[in-house]
């Protein structure tokens, strides 16, 4: 799907629908990598963490580090679309150190603010060259950071039923092997599902 017809899928009543979704849908396909995602958000944050969330939409991420009470100085939230930003500002404007900015993340450029975490779930599924923005973003990484990223990988035959329909109805499409081995700096990449679901934990570039 193109770039544009993401956005419009995002812009449907307002971008509302994907909470009710995400509900549903994550508990039944990723709850054991949400969980571990969650384990790596309260093992990295402390009080001085600067985070980048890319693709955050309506601040999803940003939700589980409040509810965990997890600590952090500054969160920046970066997506494409302006109803899940929308969205986001609704439910989290009003938090201390909390901002979101409209940014495409095949876009994102340098303007050398460094980050303690980045963290990513569902962007790459919607994106063709995931390497370049995986890549990119590691290079915002302050010395010591991590980059944590959640997405659909290519499962086993047995399972790659299931992936149809979400997949169509998210307009999103596995990460192939072939930009998996371009990431650069992997630490752990940990498969769930047969391999449907796939959670990277990237360091830091060395100083």
């Amino acid at each position: 799907m193109t770039r544009s017809g993401v956005q419009r899928l995002y812009a449907r009543a307002g971008g509302r629908w994907w909470d009710l979704f995400r509900s549903v849908w994550e508990p039944t396909t990723a709850r054991a990598a949400v969980r571990d995602l969650c384990s790596l958000l309260a093992e990295y944050l402390t009080e001085h963490s600067r985070i980048l969330d890319l693709g955050c939409g309506p601040g999803t991420n940003l939700g589980r580090i409040l509810d965990r009470t997890l600590p952090f100085n500054r969160y920046v939230g970066m997506d494409f679309s302006p109803s899940m930003l929308a969205l986001a500002e609704k439910k989290f404007g009003d938090v201390k150190n909390v901002s979101f900015l409209e940014v495409d993340a095949m876009a994102l450029r340098d303007d050398g603010d460094r980050y303690d975490l980045i963290v990513s779930t569902w962007l790459l599924d919607h994106l063709d060259e995931a390497a370049e923005v995986v890549n990119n973003a590691r290079r915002l990484l302050a010395p010591g950071g991590h980059l944590v990223m959640l997405y659909y990988g290519y499962p086993r035959w047995y399972v790659a039923f299931w992936q149809i329909p979400s997949g169509w109805l998210l307009r999103a499409a596995p990460v192939s092997n072939e930009e998996v081995s371009r990431f650069q700096g992997v630490l752990t990449k940990r498969r769930y599902r047969a391999g449907a679901v796939v959670l990277v934990d990237i360091e830091a570039p060395a100083p």
